[in-house]
């Protein structure tokens, strides 16, 4: 499944986080996420602290430890799942025909 992450940085940690971020290394990076969660992109809206991020995973223990390593800096208060536009066509096309059986 593909989830849109939400994040919002705590107003009093903002600059640190933003510092730790901005010099991760590629060790960090590479480490980012847990076995079976794969990030498909990320976006920032920096000056308010938050940001989307887009991540392909069946295995919601595994995005919940990624959340869990901001924790200390971040929440995510909204995860949505989401799909692209095939998917979204196939299961819109079961709905309909299921309601009209």
């Amino acid at each position: 499944m593909i989830f849109m992450c939400t994040y919002q940085v705590d107003r009093d940690k903002q600059a640190d986080t933003q510092a730790f971020f901005a010099n991760m290394t590629d060790e960090q990076i590479k480490g980012e996420y847990p076995d079976g969660v794969k990030q498909i992109g990320r976006w920032h809206d920096t000056p308010n602290g938050r940001g989307w991020v887009v991540v392909e995973t069946d295995n919601v223990e595994a995005l919940t430890t990624w959340m869990m390593g901001w924790s200390g800096q971040a929440t995510f208060p909204i995860i949505t799942p989401v799909m692209d536009d095939t998917n979204g066509r196939k299961m819109m096309k079961a709905v309909i025909a299921s309601q009209q059986s």
